[in-house]
């Protein structure tokens, strides 16, 4: 560590020395930044986060640790050397802790969890824990089966290089004082927004479309943050369905991430393995409340009575609840819209409350 500290105390000034000579103390667009800081730095570092996440998100999250998708290797590698500069994070670790995570979601075990940590800890020293889980026993055997090329093994045995390459490209660029702090901008990225943006904030306040056996919630209605950062922050949604590329379940929901891919599906450099979609969380919804119709004697009664009402056949009926349910153009009168609310509103909190009539 002291050897690691000395060479970038040594890199620094070198640099700082060749470029304040050469091209003057702004570098070459230092300029740029000086004349309005406050607006520049702010822009940057959503920018600069967006990209970030969004290769995060979409390499190393969806496509290398699910395989929700799979990204064509001259988009994916770009991705990964890009995360590997700005955050000296790679493909083998980063892969092998979210695997961990999500088998400990929200337990003792878990590399990262507000319910276990609180959420000041998840927030703040996120980053510590993350660092700390890399070398657990468990998760250095998860790694052990992430096979890597050779690219992606020098990045892993080499993580601290990318960023002193970043670092001295930004400082070429815009000088030693504000180049040192877009760098460091560069380096907050993941610890603020990944790890305490949704491995935090989002396993601790919000609300869920799905029952699991974790703390996850969706914010996604922090638009600008969840534009930021790719869709992740409809968390819930995605520790309901791992394996989706996807983490849009309802129609009010935005995933920016999944509209990159279907764009990369387009153009043939990527191939969709699985996706779940507003129209599967109505399937699934329309497909419990009609066992749940079938198993609760009251709501079976009330759905016969509705059905002799409208001078239909009870199975008949039934078939058009499931597909208004499913969201299919179907004419339904006040009465039936009604018990489908209140099929669907039992069916939730029998759910949160681990009910069944078994």
């Amino acid at each position: 560590m002291v050897k690691l500290a000395s060479f970038f105390v040594l890199t620094f000034i070198s640099v700082t020395y060749l470029v304040t000579n050469n091209l003057g103390s702004y570098g070459l667009f230092g300029q740029f930044v000086a004349a309005h800081p406050f607006v520049f730095i702010s822009i940057y570092a959503c920018v600069i986060a967006h990209i970030t996440i969004t290769c995060m998100s979409l390499s190393y999250h969806r496509y290398h640790t699910h395989k929700g998708v799979i990204l064509n290797k001259w988009i994916d590698m770009p991705m990964q050397i890009w995360l590997w500069l700005v955050t000296s994070l790679n493909k083998a670790e980063w892969v092998s802790v979210h695997i961990f995570h999500h088998a400990h979601s929200d337990l003792e075990k878990d590399p990262h969890s507000p319910v276990q940590k609180g959420i000041w800890h998840a927030l703040f020293l996120g980053v510590f824990d993350y660092s700390n889980g890399k070398s657990l026993p468990e998760v250095l055997k998860i790694k052990k089966t992430i096979h890597t090329n050779k690219i992606e093994t020098y990045m892993e045995k080499n993580s601290f290089t990318g960023p002193v390459i970043m670092s001295v490209a930004m400082i070429v660029l815009f000088g030693p004082l504000w180049g040192s702090i877009l760098s460091v901008t560069n380096f907050l990225v993941s610890p603020i927004f990944a790890i305490g943006g949704v491995n935090a904030i989002a396993h601790w306040w919000g609300y869920r479309n799905h029952i699991t056996t974790d703390n996850s919630r969706n914010i996604g209605f922090l638009f600008p943050l969840n534009f930021i950062i790719c869709g992740e922050l409809d968390h819930n949604n995605h520790h309901g369905h791992m394996r989706s590329c996807s983490f849009r379940h309802r129609w009010f929901e935005f995933d920016i991430g999944y509209v990159y891919i279907k764009a990369l599906k387009a153009l043939g450099l990527a191939e969709i393995k699985n996706v779940y979609t507003p129209a599967t969380l109505k399937q699934e919804v329309s497909k419990k409340m009609s066992e749940l119709i079938e198993r609760d004697h009251r709501f079976k009664k009330r759905c016969e009575e509705l059905a002799a009402e409208l001078n239909m056949n009870y199975q008949d009926f039934k078939a058009r609840l499931e597909a208004y349910s499913r969201g299919e153009k179907v004419k339904l009168e006040r009465s039936c819209r009604d018990f489908i609310d209140e099929v669907i509103r039992t069916l939730n909190a029998n759910q949160r409350l681990h009910l069944s009539y078994t």
